[in-house]
């Protein structure tokens, strides 16, 4: 009997961590006493896994930079950082597990302890997913038994391919204007855009931008902006892939390091290491037959319940805000955070509605204050998708703000996807084996009234009647519309 293999990497184990991370900071000599902290910022990552029997082990580091008001008057910086260790448990997790871990940054504090020490507390969200290459094997050529009724559901099924992971790195020095001698960072930000992948018999290129921002303190105590967009680019091998084929490609940060060149004090020296996964798959058209039964025969077999990855439209909404925001005595944006999560998600009838929250930290000049301001503002939002409760992400499309006297006129859109593999549980069909009808061949004549539950098909299988006889001795034309009490005949 023909047969169809799909492979998926089938979800052991999910969990989700938070861990908090505390540190303390003594202000180097050469740098003068604190006053207060203005704003703290950070990056977290993952630099290395281990997958053992049990368990995920995860290392990573929370790149800090503190900015503080000295007692000079100063605005000065202190970069550090954070170090942390975890383990994830599960007893589904074995060595050949396939792990995919992500960090994300909670909160992060700075307290000052006197003015030469400074207390850090952040808190970390670790999302663990740990899977397993599956082969399903779907039977679906039965047309040697006779007579047989078939209950069918064609799938575009998608099966994967192979998938890789490979490190690559970007190196440069990021110049600015020769009016600035930079004296010390205050803020990174370092965001992945412009994804594209090319694909070729084994090969994948995939390519995207390292978009960096980069606020400074000038050695004259002004603050500037130096930004690049720097080319990501990386060979991924996987076997039997085609330009036919789709590719998912994730990159992650595994390392990273910003610091003023000390030859020149016009660029900053930025090198930051990813690994890029890639997953790649070919979408299978399968007819499923998930029941079956014979009308001369009795069919006996095995029905077991399998979860597989189906090819579906992407559940996505654009949010745009549109917000006035008052900010006194602003004269200039240097940059803005934008960070969009979930406050709470409800169900109302076919839809899960979620309430979310977008915060956005606005980095400005003040006209009557110097060195570096830092506002937050906090601006709710709602979106909602059809279907079950899934987890979301948010991705920023597009954040454009002008300064209208004190207020700011702010534009925002934001991509919002649901996260999810479009999982679908199917029924297959395992060790048939057909014995021949005991019962004898007289034509009957039944009455029978629809209940709760019932379709017709189960109706047709109930009796060994072909759905078709039902429906034409009905004066039936679509076999989903039957109601509770109809009265059907049927004839065998």
């Amino acid at each position: 009997m023909e047969k169809n293999v799909v492979v998926i990497n089938k979800k052991t184990a999910s969990n989700t961590k938070i861990i908090e991370i505390n540190g303390d900071i003594i202000v180097p000599d050469i740098k003068p006493d604190i006053v207060n902290i203005i704003n703290t910022n950070a990056i977290p990552y993952i630099y290395k896994e281990e997958v053992s029997s049990g368990r995920v082990r995860v290392d990573g580091n929370v790149d800090t930079c503190i900015v503080y008001l000295a007692d000079n008057g100063e605005n000065r910086s202190i970069q550090t950082t954070l170090t942390f260790v975890e383990s994830i448990e599960d007893s589904n997790i074995n060595e050949n597990s396939i792990s995919k871990q992500k960090v994300y940054l909670e909160n992060i504090e700075a307290k000052v302890l006197n003015e030469r020490k400074i207390s850090i507390k952040a808190s970390l969200k670790i999302k663990s997913d740990v899977f397993e290459k599956s082969e399903i094997s779907i039977q679906n050529d039965f047309e040697n038994i006779g007579d047989v009724q078939k209950l069918k559901e064609t799938l575009d099924i998608k099966s994967i391919i192979g998938e890789n992971k490979v490190k690559t790195s970007i190196k440069e020095d990021i110049s600015v204007d020769n009016n600035y001698e930079i004296a010390e960072i205050l803020k990174t930000d370092i965001q992945i855009i412009n994804f594209e992948n090319k694909i070729s018999y084994n090969k994948v290129l995939a390519k995207a931008d390292a978009s960096i921002k980069i606020i400074f303190l000038a050695e004259d105590g002004r603050i500037g902006v130096a930004s690049a967009q720097i080319p990501i680019m990386s060979f991924i091998d996987i076997n039997n892939v085609t330009d036919t084929n789709i590719c998912n490609v994730e990159y992650t940060i595994r390392n990273m390091l910003f610091k003023v060149n000390s030859k020149e004090m016009h660029s900053i020296s930025c090198q930051v290491d990813f690994e890029v996964n890639c997953e790649a798959y070919e979408t299978k058209t399968i007819e499923v037959i998930q029941d079956m039964y014979g009308i001369k025969n009795t069919i006996d077999f095995i029905r077991k319940d399998v979860e597989v990855q189906i090819d579906s439209n992407e559940r996505a909404e654009i949010t745009k805000i549109n917000e006035k925001i008052l900010i006194e005595d602003i004269m200039n944006i240097y940059d803005v955070d934008c960070k969009a999560n979930v406050v709470n998600s409800s169900k109302s009838g076919i839809f899960y509605n979620y309430e979310c929250e977008l915060n956005l930290d606005f980095y400005y000049e003040a006209d009557n204050r110097n060195g570096l301001n830092v506002k937050n503002v906090k601006i709710p939002f709602m979106v909602k998708f059809e279907g079950e409760d899934e987890k979301i992400e948010f991705y920023i499309n597009k954040k454009e703000f002008q300064i209208s006297n004190e207020n700011v006129d702010s534009e925002i859109e934001i991509l919002v996807k649901q996260n999810n593999m479009n999982l679908k549980k199917i029924s297959i069909i395992e060790d048939v084996e057909i014995k021949e009808n005991q019962e004898d061949n007289e034509y009957k004549m039944f009455m029978y009234f629809v209940k709760q539950g019932d379709t017709i098909w189960n109706i047709a299988k109930k009796f060994k009647v072909s759905i078709n006889d039902i429906l034409k001795l009905n004066e039936l034309e679509n076999p989903d519309k039957i109601n509770i009490g109809d009265r059907l005949y049927i004839m065998r």
